[in-house]
C-alpha cells in the first residue's frame, strides 16, 4: 500500500510539473508577437497619450512599463504563483535584467486584481 501510495505521489508531482513547464512554454511563446504581447496595443489604444494612469494610484507609466504591467496580470491569471518565478521567465524571454520601474510595473500588474 505505501508503494503504491508513494508511485501515486510521485505521478501527481510529475503532472504537476508538466502542467508548469506547459504554462511556462505557452508564456514564452506568446510573449512576443503572441496573445501576451501588449506593446503594439498598448501603443494603439494610448497612441496620443505619453503616459498612462493604473487603477486609483497616481502613479504614471509610460507605454513600455504598462505593457509589462498587463503582461504581469495576465501571466499571474494563467497560473503562475510567484512573483519572483514572473520576473525569471520575463528575463528569459527579454535576454535582460528588469529595471528598477518595469520591475515595480511587474510587481503591480501581478498583484492587480482584476
Amino acid at each position: 500500500m505505501k508503494k503504491i501510495f508513494f508511485i501515486f505521489l510521485i505521478f501527481i508531482g510529475i503532472s504537476a510539473s508538466a502542467q508548469q513547464t506547459d504554462k511556462e512554454n505557452y508564456i514564452k511563446k506568446e510573449s512576443i508577437g503572441g496573445k501576451l504581447d501588449f506593446t503594439k496595443k498598448v501603443e494603439a489604444q494610448y497612441k496620443d497619450a505619453p503616459f498612462i494612469r493604473f487603477g486609483d494610484s497616481n502613479i504614471l507609466y509610460n507605454k513600455k512599463d504598462f505593457a509589462i504591467l498587463l503582461w504581469a496580470a495576465n501571466v499571474r491569471n494563467l497560473g503562475i504563483e510567484s512573483f519572483d518565478q514572473a520576473v525569471k521567465i520575463w528575463e528569459e524571454i527579454y535576454k535582460r535584467s528588469l529595471t528598477d520601474p518595469e520591475k515595480k510595473a511587474l510587481k503591480t500588474g501581478f498583484e492587480a486584481k482584476f
